[in-house]
């Protein structure tokens, strides 16, 4: 826990210095690769329209946060000192979370080889992309904690703590409702293997698993019903017409501002007539893969959170460098024993330093200086999904490796008996 408490003082004295060289915030809430049109918190045009007429305000389009989120008050949110403390403490938490995940997962399977807690808490806290979006208050520092929550809630097997931070996480974002089924096959097993249902006379480990999973997920439709009733009445829309504003803005892209995405590209520059292909390809690809990863990474439900991430890193149409943060993170919890399997362990590293570089260089050199176009922002955005996916599939690769060498003796053995059974 020392080890823990040290990354904890630096990681924070870190974003203090940032957040106070760049005026608690003020000069990085611009960066679209640290705070996208989504991320960022505008409260100011939601107080300015509280006279209007509230339909108007969700009809235009213009607040794309959700109503729950909206309802956190401007005394954290408009103090640029105290709304810069406030995202240091989520950052904080989020770190001692994933700490706690690597502890349980030690304590669960002592033959399992995993990277100490501070080790894990340190991949999150001391990665340059979360320093810089918590200190420029970032949403993505929100979804990081909800996403690492929901992970230590399936880890113990917890179902109410599993199906609340879920349920926020999609009323909040929604593209993280994505991990649902992932994260309902991790609480599942775990709760079989390693919770208390055994004290119930007569229920066997199937039951347990089939009990836990029907009532984690009755508890996410109540809770997802009675969420969008207090985001109706919070926004004091009943039209719903915040549903469009909010979550309609994320799959249909109506805010096209410069992002560090790939769909943003497509949507500007490209033909106006192939707008509904686009639209119809950056959605159905990203939610295509939820089943085949769950199906494929179902001995490693842990395992497939993290592929699941990594894919909504890569395909969500408002991508922030914070999410590839957590998604090393993630990616930690399972690295000490699939490492050695990697192919391209040093091109993706260099491939991030670069891109880490010359995003900002040339968001610059486009916006500002007027010395470059679109072209080069777009190019960049592209050396980063590349170096996502590249950590996607080396992943994947070793995964798949490091089953087929605990697979092979056994193989190896059987296909020996059958050679001596033949030859007798």
């Amino acid at each position: 826990m020392k080890a823990v408490a040290g990354v904890l003082v630096v990681a924070v004295a870190l974003r203090a210095l940032l957040s106070w060289c760049t005026q608690w915030g003020e000069g990085l809430g611009a960066r679209p690769e640290l705070a996208t049109s989504m991320d960022r918190i505008e409260l100011r045009t939601y107080r300015a329209h509280q006279c209007v007429d509230p339909r108007a305000i969700w009809e235009s389009l213009s607040v794309h946060h959700s109503p729950l989120l909206l309802a956190l008050g401007e005394f954290w949110i408009m103090h640029p000192v105290r709304s810069a403390v406030l995202w240091m403490g989520l950052d904080a938490v989020t770190g001692v979370v994933l700490a706690h995940i690597a502890a349980r997962l030690a304590r669960q399977s002592p033959k399992t080889v995993v990277l100490s807690p501070a080790a894990v808490a340190a991949c999150y806290l001391l990665n340059p992309y979360a320093i810089a979006c918590c200190a420029s208050k970032s949403m993505a520092t929100i979804r990081a904690l909800l996403v690492a929550a929901s992970v230590s809630f399936a880890v113990h097997g917890a179902s109410l703590g599993l199906a609340v931070a879920q349920t926020l996480n999609a009323l909040l974002f929604l593209t993280p409702l994505m991990l649902t089924p992932a994260f309902l096959l991790l609480g599942a097993d775990e709760h079989a293997e390693h919770g208390r249902w055994r004290s119930e006379f007569g229920l066997r480990r199937a039951d347990a698993w089939w009990k836990w999973m029907r009532q984690t997920c009755v508890r996410m439709l109540v809770l997802l019903g009675g969420g969008l009733m207090v985001s109706m009445l919070l926004s004091r829309d009943t039209s719903w017409r915040f549903v469009r504003s909010v979550y309609g803005s994320r799959l249909l892209m109506d805010d096209l501002a410069p992002s560090a995405g790939l769909a943003w590209y497509f949507f500007v520059q490209m033909f106006e007539h192939f707008h509904s292909f686009y639209l119809l390809v950056v959605n159905v690809h990203m939610w295509a893969y939820v089943v085949p990863v769950s199906i494929k990474y179902r001995s490693d439900p842990l395992f497939a959170v993290t592929l699941l991430y990594g894919i909504q890193c890569l395909f969500q149409n408002y991508p922030s460098v914070g999410d590839t943060a957590l998604f090393v993170a993630l990616w930690s919890l399972s690295s000490a024993r699939l490492a050695d399997y990697l192919r391209y362990p040093m091109v993706t590293s260099l491939i991030f330093a670069y891109t880490t570089l010359l995003m900002p260089a040339f968001h610059y050199l486009w916006l500002y200086a007027g010395s470059a176009n679109a072209n080069f922002y777009y190019a960049i955005n592209l050396v980063h999904a590349l170096g996502v996916g590249s950590l996607v599939l080396d992943a994947a690769w070793a995964w798949g490796h490091e089953r087929w060498e605990k697979e092979r003796p056994a193989h190896a053995s059987n296909a020996h008996r059958r050679r001596i059974v033949v030859q007798r």
